[in-house]
C-alpha cells in the first residue's frame, strides 16, 4: 500500500512546533540570564537581609560573578551589638538553592569555611580560620578549625540550640601568650551552655568540662564554670577555674 506524501507533512507538524516553542523558552531563559542586573538584584536582597537582622550589622565592598543562581560578595563585614570588633572576609561565594536555601563558601585569608543556610532558620558550619584576617587584623593570630550548627529562628537574638567545636594547635593571644593543642567543644540551649570538653596542651595542661551562660549583648560578658584535672610535672591534680570570656582572652 502506498503512503501518501501527505502524512509525512501532518506526523512532523507538532513535532516542529514543540521544537520552535522550547527554542523559543530557550532564547527567552537565556535573554533573562544575560540581561537581568543580577548584580543589582542580590544587592537589594543584602540590604533587605541587613534590614531584617537588627542585631547584626553587614557591609561589603563590592558584588561580582553574579547569575540567576549566586553571586560573590568582595570584602565582607559582619558586626554583631555591643561586641567589640568584626568578622572579616576577604570574599563570599553565595549559591541558592532548596536545601539548604543558601550554601556559602567564606574565605578568611586563605582559608576557606563552608555555611550553610536552611529555611527553617538552621545554620552550619565548618572549616578552617585564619583569626588574625577574620578578626581584622586583631592582637589574636592563629589558624582555627571550626564546626557548628546553630538553630536562629526569625526574631531570636540568640540560638534556640546548637553545637560548636573549635580546635587550633596554636593560637597567639594578646600580650604574645601561646596556648598549644586547645580545643573547646559546647553544646547550646537558648543562653545556657553546656561546656563538654575545654582543654589546652601548653602552658597548661588541663582537660575541663562545665556550663556557662551567654553574655546578652555582648559575648565577652559570657561567663563559665570550669571543673576538671591539670598536669604538673608527672602528678595529675584537680583543677577548676571561673570567670568571663573577655577576662580570658585579655
Amino acid at each position: 500500500m502506498m503512503t501518501s506524501p501527505f502524512d509525512k507533512t501532518y506526523s512532523s507538524l507538532p513535532g516542529r512546533i514543540i521544537a520552535r516553542f522550547f527554542l523559543v523558552l530557550l532564547g527567552f531563559t537565556i535573554g533573562i540570564a544575560l540581561f537581568t542586573p543580577w548584580n543589582k538584584i542580590w544587592a537589594s536582597a543584602l540590604v533587605s537581609l541587613d534590614e531584617r537582622l537588627p542585631t547584626i550589622g553587614l557591609r561589603w565592598e563590592g558584588i561580582d560573578r553574579d547569575g540567576p543562581i549566586g553571586f560573590r560578595v568582595r570584602g565582607l563585614e559582619i558586626t554583631v551589638a555591643d561586641t567589640p570588633g568584626s568578622l572579616k572576609f576577604n570574599w563570599a561565594y553565595v549559591t541558592m538553592g532548596f536545601s539548604p536555601m543558601a550554601y556559602v563558601r567564606l574565605d578568611t585569608g586563605g582559608s576557606e569555611c563552608e555555611l550553610e543556610l536552611f529555611g527553617n532558620g538552621t545554620m552550619a558550619f565548618e572549616g578552617d580560620v585564619d583569626i588574625t584576617a577574620l578578626l581584622g587584623g586583631a592582637d589574636i593570630k592563629g589558624q582555627m578549625r571550626v564546626a557548628g550548627s546553630f538553630f536562629l529562628p526569625p526574631g531570636a537574638k540568640l540560638p534556640k540550640k546548637g553545637w560548636l567545636d573549635m580546635r587550633s594547635q596554636q593560637l597567639i593571644l594578646p600580650g604574645e601568650r601561646f596556648v598549644e593543642d586547645i580545643a573547646f567543644m559546647t553544646e547550646i540551649k537558648e543562653r545556657e551552655l553546656s561546656v563538654r570538653d575545654f582543654s589546652m596542651g601548653s602552658p597548661l595542661k588541663i582537660k575541663t568540662s562545665g556550663t556557662g551562660i551567654i553574655g546578652e549583648g555582648n559575648l565577652f560578658l559570657t561567663t563559665f564554670e570550669l571543673t576538671g584535672e591539670k598536669t604538673v610535672g608527672k602528678e595529675i591534680v584537680p583543677y577548676s577555674v571561673e570567670g568571663s570570656l573577655g577576662d580570658a582572652i585579655w
